[in-house]
């Protein structure tokens, strides 16, 4: 089967003007057909596991025996955060970058992206130390995100130690596998997943910036959840005390049906849903917070990582409010069977709470205010 269908993308082409169809056809030129329809066989392909190579991470509870040497690492200016940030906040009812939506906390409104910022500036006031910042984000908010900033006057933060980065994107599909027309004259494209940060920040030559600059490790998170301990010093303590380049926070799986960390042929991985019942082991699950040493992010930057399917309610000419495309997605987990180890660190509920849905903003509140009362 084909994904793309030269009549389907050209069915308004007689109604465009001059700019609209070199506009269309440029977009048709860029696009690597050969390569997308490769893309679309794989993703009909299940991976095969055999359940005996099956084994439990090491996992640590949350303890502040090892927070000096966390606190030794911010002092030295060996720290940075990166923010992936790539995605709109169409699901939230909010028309603009995720990381721009505003909240109501304490009778004050204020961005997921201030959220963060102020945490960071708490390090500066304390320690004297400024956090360098990466903000990942995509070809679809990134004029707007950083427009965001530069209105905001980067939150007094020091604007030169905020650095905004682009993730590639890829066509999005119908459910029939056939490339999407936004409107008649653009085609549909979607950031292509968290996986590809590491080539990212590769391709703008931040790794290398990050080495000169004597970082050691960096923090990975979510823009959506705003309980993010950005600089956690027992955690970060944790994982450089005990010698790991690869640290993630979780915590316990509940009754739901989610990817579990794990080893399997004695290296991480994280294993599909649908395997859960198959395995007797003490099941921790994502909540996206990975600490990862600038050496293992240069090695995962020349890994070429599997793409997933993920399916999604898109809008776009004639569509449907419905589940009613998919993209391909790398997942940034996916990398992570190329480190020798990793320390699973548990953590508390309070700790997790994302923002998905428009429904899920009152209670992320609620908890936000009650860890910060």
């Amino acid at each position: 089967m084909r994904i793309y269908s030269q009549k389907q993308l050209l069915k308004y082409y007689n109604e465009l003007n001059y700019n609209q169809k070199n506009n269309l056809k440029n977009q048709i030129k860029k696009i690597n057909i050969k390569y997308m329809n490769k893309l679309y066989k794989k993703s009909y392909k299940d991976i095969k596991i055999n359940i005996k190579k099956i084994e439990p991470l090491k996992i640590l509870t949350k303890t502040s025996k090892y927070r000096e040497y966390g606190l030794n690492l911010i002092k030295n200016g060996e720290y940075a955060v990166v923010i992936m940030a790539g995605g709109n906040g169409s699901r939230l009812c909010f028309n603009g970058p995720k990381g721009t939506l505003e909240l109501n906390i304490k009778g004050r409104m204020i961005s997921l992206f201030e959220i963060y910022i102020n945490q960071l500036k708490e390090i500066i006031k304390n320690y004297n130390i400024i956090v360098p910042i990466y903000i990942m984000t995509s070809s679809q908010n990134n004029k707007e995100t950083i427009d965001y900033f530069i209105k905001n006057n980067y939150f007094n933060y020091p604007s030169d130690s905020i650095k905004f980065f682009i993730q590639n994107n890829l066509p999005i599909l119908d459910l029939n596998g056939k490339i999407i027309l936004k409107d008649k004259y653009n085609i549909l494209f979607g950031p292509n997943g968290n996986g590809d940060i590491f080539k990212s920040l590769k391709k703008y030559n931040y790794i290398k910036e990050m080495k000169n600059s004597n970082i050691k490790y960096l923090l990975f998170v979510n823009i959506d959840n705003i309980l993010n301990k950005l600089v956690d010093f027992d955690f970060i303590g944790s994982i450089i005390k005990n010698n790991y380049k690869l640290g993630v926070k979780t915590i316990k799986l509940n009754n739901t049906k989610e990817w579990i960390f794990c080893k399997y042929k004695k290296r991480p991985f994280m294993l599909p849903s649908s395997y859960i019942d198959e395995v007797n082991i003490e099941k921790y699950k994502n909540i996206s917070y990975y600490l990862i040493h600038i050496d293992l992010i240069e090695k995962f930057s020349k890994i070429k990582l599997p793409y997933h399917r993920a399916y999604k309610k898109s809008i776009y000419l004639n569509s449907i409010n419905t589940l009613n495309s998919f993209k391909f997605e790398k997942f940034i987990f996916d990398a992570f069977k190329y480190a020798k180890n990793m320390l699973l660190y548990e953590t508390d509920e309070h700790e997790f709470y994302p923002i998905k849905r428009f429904e899920d903003i009152k209670n992320a509140v609620e908890l936000y205010e009650k860890n910060n009362h």
